[in-house]
């Protein structure tokens, strides 16, 4: 182990990160990973996610409790996480996760399927290592044709403030110290950093963070991070392509900008030079994000000749929302409402749409086009108006082609 991995593991060891229950995490659901890239699976085997860097594993017993039938391998430097997030998974009943130490600057220990692992998921990691390439570049010899692996990386340009406390407490307190010794002068001085740098932003309330997670944001040993050019380096170097953001709307143009004159001038720009505005101008701290081999690409958007014979399911991610009034020996539906992620709740005022949101609410399999065109053909839709309300619902993500 090098030295910078070995100082990075006894951090996590003396402050084991994250705190908190088990948490369903954007990108949680491995069908819909999958369902962004072109490229599809060859065998019906059960589905092989790992976890890169699990530490004390509230994402993967998330992920793994509402996805009985995948199987999940959870890897992280620290024994001492891995130690809790064992014990946690046998409290729960979960047989579908193995908990494995290993270091990503080598992977040694892990054993891989045949094949290659269908999802990889790493969580604020890799900028944590002494050579974040060689991870990533791990990481994609490791994954199937078809897999995706969806990662979180530091932003440079959303972190500013952050970096700016780290130097004044590197001033007052050598980073050579023990973390124990800095916790006191730090917590102080990023208390009155609340009232300056980090007033209103992101980071604020951060002093008043536990001491694991207050360690990993303000006196982590080590940690680099990206902006926009930096990273599509970091991805083309593994040979790796850039499918998706985790939620696209926080990087959309058309989302961010109202004034018509800027936005036109903006929609001139190629993406990635969008891409570098929203950076300077939006608070990204963290760059959220799903990536594919090169020789895999995004997934087309489905032909109107298409429709009918292709399945769809009701998007994980996606919930709804029925408000109702009960009245004598009846009940009316007053609104219907659905949220994204964590995007903001969107009232639904189209009837044929609501009447599909109310339809939706209760799916728990697959179905076809032609099944939700006959549903809205009987409430009243041609077939020309059903197939629009399926292009809106695959454009509001509510529905997804697994």
């Amino acid at each position: 182990m090098d030295q910078t991995t070995s100082k990075v593991k006894n951090m996590y060891e003396q402050y084991p990160y994250p705190s908190g229950d088990p948490t369903i995490r954007a990108g949680f659901d491995i069908r819909l990973l999958l369902s962004y890239v072109a490229k599809k699976r060859g065998t019906d085997r059960p589905l092989q996610v790992l976890d890169a860097g699990c530490g004390r594993g509230p994402g993967v017993l998330g992920a793994a409790s509402l996805q009985p039938n995948v199987m999940f391998t959870a890897i992280d430097i620290n024994s001492v996480g891995l130690a809790e997030a064992r014990a946690n998974a046998q409290a729960r009943g979960l047989t579908n996760i193995n908990f494995v130490q290993a270091d990503l600057m080598t992977l040694e220990g892990v054993e891989v399927p045949p094949g290659g692992f269908d999802v990889i998921y790493s969580s604020g990691v890799l900028h944590h290592l002494a050579d974040p390439q060689m991870g990533l570049n791990n990481l994609t010899s490791i994954l199937a044709p078809h897999g995706v692996i969806s990662l979180m990386l530091y932003g440079s340009y959303g972190r500013q403030a952050l970096y700016r406390l780290i130097e004044g407490i590197d001033i007052l307190s050598s980073n050579e110290d023990a973390i124990e010794s800095r916790l006191p002068l730090a917590r102080a001085l990023t208390e009155v950093a609340d009232t300056s740098i980090f007033k209103g932003n992101y980071w604020q309330g951060t002093y008043r963070n536990p001491d694991v997670e207050f360690v990993d944001t303000c006196l982590n040993v080590n940690e680099i991070s990206y902006d926009i050019t930096s990273l599509w380096q970091f991805i083309d170097n593994a040979g790796m392509k850039f499918i998706r953001w985790t939620d696209p709307d926080a990087w959309s143009v058309d989302k961010r900008f109202k004034d018509p004159q800027l936005l036109a001038r903006l929609k001139e720009l190629s993406l990635t030079e969008q891409y570098r505005v929203i950076e300077r101008l939006f608070e990204m701290p963290k760059l959220e994000f799903i990536i594919c081999k090169a020789d895999n690409y995004a997934a087309p958007v489905v032909t109107i000749d298409e429709i009918e014979s292709s399945q769809f399911a009701v998007n994980p991610e996606a919930s709804f929302s029925v408000e109702k009034r009960n009245l004598d020996h009846s009940q009316r539906i007053e609104g219907v409402s659905f949220k994204v992620r964590n995007r903001k709740s969107q009232t639904v005022t189209d009837p044929t749409l609501a009447q599909v949101m109310l339809l939706l609410t209760e799916q728990t399999t697959c179905f076809t086009g032609g099944e939700m065109i006959n549903v809205l053909g009987q409430n009243g839709a041609d077939k020309n108006s059903a197939i629009g309300v399926i292009y809106e619902l695959l454009e509001k993500e509510i529905i997804f082609i697994p």
